[in-house]
């Protein structure tokens, strides 16, 4: 059984407003893009928690986080979407957190790292093809999802061309997405409870992080008719782009 050991350090006020700046702030990034709200926080909080508490602890925080977009965007999602991808998807989770809890750490900042770095090309690769996906391709999308969303930040981009190809737009495609990811998030919570990998301090801290990202939720539906799509990926895939080299260059110096 793995126990989290890793101890929070003694942080001022200053480090922790600007940790909860972050929270704000990857709530107006999901928000908009439906896409990027975990990619932006984890390595803010991997320094802070430790690499083997930062996925568990965003799991709370993004519970929250999607919560409010849930309800924010109530009335668009899409209930029939949301059975077809949660039903293949929810068992692959499990998976994703067994894999989470076995891997050593250098390995995990190693693989988060490298995945940050490629989910860039394919998120662009992925944004090009416009298709209707079958159900045997919508069922084997959920499948990758669950692993992936289990194991690493950022597994909705999974989804981004299902969605998409499904037909959903602007609140349709937001609201269906959250609601997929606070129901993934509740079941991953339950999961790295029952493995040793969340305990009740990072409950509580992952609720304080997850409650900052409720303002940050209504000023991004403000921005969404406000601000030029192009312009708000481009400077995700910068934030994704440090972030995935943060991670390797950590495994390479330690």
């Amino acid at each position: 059984m793995v126990v989290i050991t890793h101890t929070l350090p003694a942080y001022g006020f200053l480090q922790y407003f600007l940790l909860g700046g972050a929270a704000f702030f990857s709530a107006i990034v999901g928000g908009i893009s439906s896409f990027g709200s975990g990619l932006v926080l984890t390595p803010v909080l991997t320094p802070i928690l430790g690499i083997k508490a930062v996925i568990p602890v965003m799991a709370v925080a993004m519970t929250l986080g999607n919560l409010s977009r849930v309800w924010v965007y109530r009335r668009h999602i899409q209930a029939r979407t949301l059975l077809q991808i949660m039903v293949p998807a929810l068992p692959c989770v499990l998976l994703g957190t067994y894999i989470y809890k076995v891997l050593p750490q250098n390995a995990l900042e190693l693989v988060i790292g490298v995945f940050l770095l490629v989910i860039i090309p394919v998120r662009r690769y992925m944004a090009k093809k416009h298709f209707t996906p079958t159900p045997a391709v919508i069922i084997g999308a959920a499948i990758v999802f669950g692993i992936v969303s289990g194991a690493l930040p950022g597994g909705g981009i999974v989804l981004m061309p299902i969605l998409l190809g499904i037909g959903l737009i602007g609140g349709g495609i937001i609201g269906t997405d959250a609601c997929i990811g606070m129901i993934t998030n509740i079941c991953k919570v339950i999961f790295f409870f029952s493995f040793s990998l969340l305990n009740y301090r990072y409950f509580l801290y992952g609720l304080l992080i997850g409650a900052c990202m409720f303002p940050g939720t209504y000023l991004a539906r403000w921005l969404l008719n406000r601000m030029h799509i192009k312009a708000h990926t481009l400077l995700i895939e910068i934030l994704i782009l440090f972030s995935g080299l943060y991670f390797i260059l950590s495994v390479i110096t330690s």
